[in-house]
């Protein structure tokens, strides 16, 4: 599996706190490029499960490794799509991704993956049996907005969600 796994922590905390944060955070950080004018940007992802909830249900268990797949986009742009899938390892967290094109995500919604087996991307082609052996299906639409702050020099990344 190519990538690298990383620390991904996250946190809940109170309107207060998210006002204090967010103003010492823009002391030190800037904000990652693809913000729009109030600094924050729209992410919707589409959740692929089973029938029994698999990958919903691993991550209330807190189960220690498990992955899942979905696909995003942004500011409900479909110039760029991603497919994804995000793997934890107990603390850890590897996020691999391969592009979508609007047709092609709009044929997975519909059912049809036909088109990815011909695929040489060995992420989609990944998902293509994972579909076909776990029976695999678009469960839910999550859609949210970050506030997304980077720290190059220490490859930081603070997001601030809602």
């Amino acid at each position: 599996m190519e990538g690298k796994f990383r620390h991904e922590l996250k946190y809940s905390i109170g309107y207060a706190d998210y006002l204090s944060l967010r103003a010492k955070l823009r002391t030190v950080m800037q904000p990652d490029g693809h913000v729009d004018a109030e600094g924050k940007y729209l992410i919707r992802s589409v959740y692929f499960d089973n029938y029994r909830d698999k990958a919903l249900r691993e991550k209330i268990e807190g189960v220690a490794v498990r992955e899942k797949f979905r696909i995003r986009y942004y500011n409900d742009n479909f110039s760029f799509i991603a497919l994804e899938k995000k793997v934890k390892n107990n603390n850890l967290c590897l996020k691999l991704d391969a592009p979508v094109n609007k047709s092609q995500f709009q044929q997975l919604l519909g059912g049809d993956t036909g088109w990815m087996a011909g695929s040489g991307n060995p992420l989609v082609q990944e998902f293509c049996r994972k579909i076909q052996v776990q029976q695999l299906r678009p469960r839910v639409l999550v859609s949210y907005r970050w506030e997304p702050y980077i720290y190059a020099p220490g490859n930081v990344r603070v997001t601030l969600g809602s």
